[in-house]
């Protein structure tokens, strides 16, 4: 008997395993491997005969580059612009929302969650019209007050914060949806007890949702740091990284030293320090929001 038994739990297992294979093989095929020779290619310079081991010396002429300090200041500058900034944007917008009549709140959740899956292009075009200097939108409403034209994506000090503001009016609609689901978990009692004590909306808002969607939040934080430290196509299609290094971000610099310079080895580099980067970010936010809090 207990052998049968082991063998149907055996059987059980293997064919588990067996319908998990195909996906486990694309994991391993097209994300794990190259994530680790990524790694590999970071100490190595690629040749057209093969593969030399150069050590840390990709590292080293990284950090010999004035260029790349500006890069590295501008990563951490969209994601200090964009994560905090959005989170409490979505976070008051999925406030707002929830308090609506369903039909309302369907209306709205669409209307914020459209961008989310239009192509980031079609985005980037569509914002290239709206800060062109001659015939842009928003150069046009500023001229209907007398405010002279702003190069927005020609000048350094705006061409940076001109791609987070792009990034804020089209890419929260996924943590605006989580955000709205999230509170509808939230015993309704909690707020009616609140309301008798005279506790305002506000009160509420501070005192019960946010620390019962701290999980919540700290996905949506979480994910949106790893986004803001990714963005590439509203760097490509609209400025180029530029002008003068001022847009760039790491993301783009290894598009720059892989398929404009062909030097793989340091765009490895740049891969690697980005992963660490990504991954230090993710524990300091796991550890600052995390919570034992369940409803």
């Amino acid at each position: 008997m207990a052998r049968q038994l082991l063998g149907r739990r055996t059987k059980s297992v293997l064919w588990g395993y067996f319908f998990v294979l195909p996906s486990l093989l694309m994991f391993l095929i097209f994300s794990l491997y190259p994530m680790v020779d990524s790694i590999v290619l970071s100490f190595q310079r690629l040749r057209l005969t093969g593969r030399e081991w150069v050590g840390f010396q990709n590292y080293e002429r990284l950090l010999d580059e004035t260029a790349f300090f500006t890069i590295l200041t501008n990563t951490f500058l969209y994601a200090l612009l964009i994560v905090p900034v959005g989170v409490l944007l979505a976070l008051a917008m999925s406030v707002l929302i929830f308090r609506l009549p369903a039909a309302a709140q369907t209306f709205f959740k669409s209307a914020f969650y459209l961008p989310v899956v239009t192509s980031g292009l079609v985005l980037s075009m569509v914002w290239l019209y709206l800060y062109d200097p001659a015939f842009g939108l928003l150069n046009y409403l500023l001229g209907t007050i007398g405010v002279e034209p702003v190069l927005w994506l020609a000048n350094p000090t705006f061409s940076l914060l001109s791609i987070v503001i792009m990034y804020h009016a089209s890419h929260w609609g996924g943590s605006i949806i989580l955000l709205t689901a999230s509170m509808g978990g939230i015993p309704k009692e909690l707020y009616e007890a609140a309301a008798i004590e005279g506790a305002s909306i506000l009160r509420q808002v501070v005192s019960i949702t946010i620390p019962l969607l701290k999980p919540a939040l700290t996905y949506v934080s979480i994910l949106g740091t790893i986004a803001s430290l990714q963005i590439f196509t509203e760097i490509f299609v609209m400025t180029r990284g530029g002008p003068n290094y001022a847009t760039t971000n790491l993301v783009f610099s290894i598009y720059e030293y892989g398929f404009i310079r062909f030097d793989f080895g340091r765009a490895s580099a740049v891969a690697v320090i980005l992963l660490v980067i990504t991954i230090g970010l993710a524990v300091v936010q796991f550890r600052v929001l995390r919570t034992n809090v369940e409803y």
